[in-house]
């Protein structure tokens, strides 16, 4: 036992001990609401223990990981809570507060609705933590970064906003100068397709190549949640892996380095372009870190890099444990990366699957995946989804190259007319396709929301993953003794 424990490892085991630790620490700190580890003493506590972890890396010391990155998570945590706390304590009362836009609100014909964060309280300003939902009259010219000061009854939060304002009066609304040139650019972009592509289908489309949900239709808003295909208008790793293949075929041309360096600039544009939501932060970070992998021939483990990015983003923002979007963008990666290969060894062994092959297993794995998490949160899951899922996102590349070159192309003799005919004809038959599936009630299973035992569906998912690993493995041992 002492001899394994004074065992030397790696210093890379270190770190995704300690990412396990902030995980564990971030979660606890949430459920148990530990408050006490405020100070920088303990900052520094747990830097020193990574420190002397990492300078003398054996077995033990990644107890001293593990600890260290708990000591961190509930230090952030502990900031967090102050400022939950005092906004609870707000609640049922008349309160002035400002703040900034979170990313883009969402006007319909009856509401804005935003979130609203760097929170400040009263004539003093006094500061808190954490995020507000507003849902407000309707009023289109908000946009993401305006700085707003609304006054109305602060309400109890829900998921991971610690307050809900309803229809509170504006009190100030100024925009920044000069502002982001990234919301500039996307903007004129988004009024120059919007010229050629008809609405409705234009909605759908923006928020396919920007993340743009804004005005999206409240029926098919809901028939995608129906479907299960709410994945395809919130920007993630589907749209950021189409945006590195086009940038690697385009300039990997001219060299290794050019391909992942102009794929680099596309993703962190694109991030930058749709905001700092908990869905881009994952799928960016991990595509970042996958490009830096693939051109430094390294291989990382996937569930390695779903460790390490899950500390990343719950270190900026602890909330997004509890994030809908977060959970099923880190889902849905582990199905297609760790249950994906399993399945493809099980069905093709060596060999690689098909065009067809490959999109369904993809598919059903990041399905799979993500079942227990919607039926959590929504109570409901379509069990056609797969094959609605099988019907868009192999269309989905060509779809957002079709919006983008219709805006590309406005001012062009005749040539923008016949882009957004096309594009908008893409766009009805997704749009046919999720209504089609959604009308297929008798295909939705529902459940009770909110309900902890759906999570006990990963027992059986990881059962299933291990059985399918034994039996290739048994498989190829077989075949290898014949041989």
């Amino acid at each position: 036992m002492w001899k394994w424990l004074g065992k030397q490892v790696h210093q890379s085991w270190l770190v995704v001990w300690m990412c396990v630790g902030i995980i564990v620490g971030v979660v606890l700190g949430i459920v148990l609401r530990v408050n006490y580890f405020a100070s920088p003493v303990w900052v520094v506590f747990g830097v020193v223990l990574m420190v002397v972890g990492y300078l003398r890396p054996r077995c033990v010391m990644m107890v001293f990981a593990v600890v260290a990155g708990m000591v961190l998570a509930f230090g952030r945590i502990a900031s967090e809570l102050a400022g939950e706390n005092y906004v609870r304590g707000l609640c049922g009362y008349e309160v002035v507060v400002s703040g900034v836009v979170e990313g883009d609100p969402e006007t319909d014909e009856n509401a804005t609705k935003l979130k609203l964060g760097d929170l400040r309280f009263g004539e003093e300003g006094m500061g808190a933590a954490g995020s507000i939902y507003v849902t407000m009259n309707e009023n289109e010219e908000l946009a993401r970064e305006d700085k707003v000061t609304l006054s109305g009854e602060m309400s109890d939060g829900f998921g991971t906003y610690v307050g809900y304002m309803y229809r509170p009066k504006l009190v100030k609304w100024e925009r920044p100068e000069p502002g982001s040139w990234v919301l500039k650019v996307r903007n004129w972009f988004a009024e120059r397709v919007r010229t050629v592509v008809l609405e409705p289908e234009v909605r759908l489309g923006l928020s396919y190549l920007m993340g743009l949900k804004t005005g999206l239709p409240d029926e098919l808003d809901e028939n995608l949640r129906i479907v299960g295909l709410t994945h395809i208008v919130v920007a993630s790793g589907t749209h950021l892996s189409i945006l590195v293949e086009v940038a690697r075929k385009i300039f990997g041309k001219l060299s290794r380095f050019a391909g992942v360096l102009f794929a680099g600039v596309f993703v962190v544009f694109f991030m930058a372009m749709v905001g700092w939501t908990p869905s881009i932060m994952r799928a960016g970070l991990m595509t970042l870190l996958t490009l830096v992998a693939w051109y430094s021939g390294r291989e990382v483990a996937a569930w390695r890099l779903i460790l390490m990015v899950a500390a990343v983003t719950l270190m900026v923002e602890p909330g997004f444990v509890g994030n809908m979007g977060w959970q099923l963008s880190f889902a849905s990666y582990a199905g297609i990366m760790m249950i994906g290969p399993r399945v493809t060894n099980f069905f093709y062994g060596a060999k690689r699957p098909g065009l067809i092959g490959g999109t369904v297993i993809a598919t059903l794995s990041a399905t799979t995946m993500t079942l227990p998490i919607i039926l959590y949160h929504y109570g409901m899951m379509s069990l056609v989804s797969v094959v609605a899922n099988l019907l868009i996102l192999p269309t989905l590349p060509w779809v957002m190259g079709l919006v983008f070159v219709a805006g590309v192309v406005v001012g062009l003799p005749g040539v923008p007319m016949v882009a957004g005919w096309c594009a908008t004809k893409m766009l009805d038959y997704h749009m046919m396709v999720v209504g089609w599936f959604a009308g297929m009630r008798e295909f939705v299973v529902e459940v009770p929301r909110y309900q902890w035992w759906v999570f006990g569906t990963y027992i059986i998912i990881g059962l299933t993953s291990i059985v399918l690993s034994i039996v290739y493995k048994s498989k190829s041992m077989i075949e290898y003794k014949h041989e």
